[in-house]
């Protein structure tokens, strides 16, 4: 029990780190489209505007602490990867798991060539960014736009999946929804607009679409920050290449036992004793409530046991506090968290593969149940 404990606090820490340090990511990318939005008026509505939204990550502290953030939630990130006992799961998680081995590499030069400049006394504004952009390096640009799509997929896809395990967060969902949409769509349109200006300042000579001097002795280190941001996002590629293959050989160094999943319609689906039940619904394709994504804190991917060739594991701490708060009764076990050791195993779901907390019922209602016994 104390080392169920040690594993349940050591998840929890984990689980906390990631969501943590992946809102204060989203914070940052949320403050520059806001930013960038504000080019549907001008380039120098941008600028006024910098000092209270892009600009607050370039102190001492607060880039220190994106840093921390953007590293900590990538070596995590890797980590679930190599932990993934399946990596045969739905479309979101498929996008979300992708986006997240290379969003924050793509963040992370973002965020150094900024502090680079920062460092070196230079105050790259957003007049400076759009002429860089639209009139010299063009392909540089649409890179940005690439990273800005990504970036905001993935912060979203996770923010999307972390509430939507939480009852009561149907009203803020459909909010964030719209959220999801109007920003990236606002901060591009505007990024567009600002383009547009400095181009026809550009045409007309204006003083916009020239660089101002540089102070003496300050030069721009532009040929250190593409080799720093380029080692970076070599080193990612590699770092995730090695974890996928570390994956690989564990899971096919690992003693497994076959198991045969019987579900509601009676198909056999054959898994191993290394998967849990989702897990194991998910390698035959076959759709199942989880709204947490299976961390077992939901509920929603709850199934009664029918039958078992083999005595069932316990459930751990984690589990039986779902369990209790759920109202589940005796036999039902959490699809996520139960590995069975071997044989053939009846399964009834508790929810629809559909089911969102906006739902009135699960499928098998514990107190009619309860009623009939």
């Amino acid at each position: 029990m104390a080392n169920q404990t040690k594993k349940m606090t050591s998840a929890i820490v984990v689980r906390a780190l990631r969501v943590w340090s992946g809102l204060f990511l989203l914070a940052f990318v949320t403050s520059h489209l806001t930013n960038l939005s504000l080019g549907l008026i001008s380039i120098n509505a941008m600028d006024v505007a910098r000092p209270y939204l892009s600009g607050v990550w370039t102190g001492d502290i607060t880039g220190k602490i994106l840093m921390s953030a953007l590293v900590t939630h990538f070596f995590l990130g890797l980590w679930a990867v190599y932990n993934r006992p399946t990596l045969r799961t739905n479309a979101q998680d498929i996008v979300q798991l992708v986006s997240g081995m290379i969003v924050v590499p793509l963040l992370a030069t973002h965020a150094v060539g900024i502090g680079m400049l920062s460092s070196a006394g230079v105050d790259f504004g957003y007049a400076d960014t759009i002429r860089l952009f639209w009139l010299q390096l063009p392909t540089i640009g649409l890179m940005q736009v690439i990273l800005l799509a990504v970036v905001w997929v993935h912060g979203c896809a996770g923010l999307f999946t972390w509430l939507r395990s939480k009852e009561g967060a149907g009203r803020i969902l459909n909010w964030l929804y719209l959220m999801a949409v109007a920003v990236p769509v606002l901060a591009l349109l505007g990024y567009a607009e600002a383009g547009r200006e400095m181009l026809v300042a550009g045409r007309d000579g204006a003083q916009l679409a020239f660089s101002n001097e540089l102070p003496p002795n300050v030069e721009v280190p532009f040929a250190l920050i593409k080799e720093v941001t380029n080692g970076i996002i070599l080193g990612s590629l590699l770092l995730s290449g090695l974890t996928l293959a570390a994956r690989f050989i564990r899971f096919a160094s690992q003693k497994t036992q076959e198991v045969t999943l019987v579900r509601d319609d009676g198909r056999d689906l054959p898994s191993t004793s290394a998967l849990s039940l989702l897990d194991g619904f998910r390698r035959n394709g076959q759709p199942h409530a989880n709204l947490c994504a299976g961390r077992g804190r939901c509920g929603t991917c709850a199934v009664r046991i029918i039958d078992s060739d083999f005595p069932l594991p316990s459930p751990t701490e984690l589990e039986l506090r779902t369990l209790h708060r759920i109202g589940a009764l005796e036999g039902v076990r959490l699809g996520c968290q139960l590995k069975p050791s071997g044989g053939r195993v009846t399964v009834r779901a508790l929810y629809p593969a559909d089911y969102t907390f906006e739902d009135a019922r699960p499928v098998e209602e514990p107190a009619e149940e309860e009623a009939m016994g």
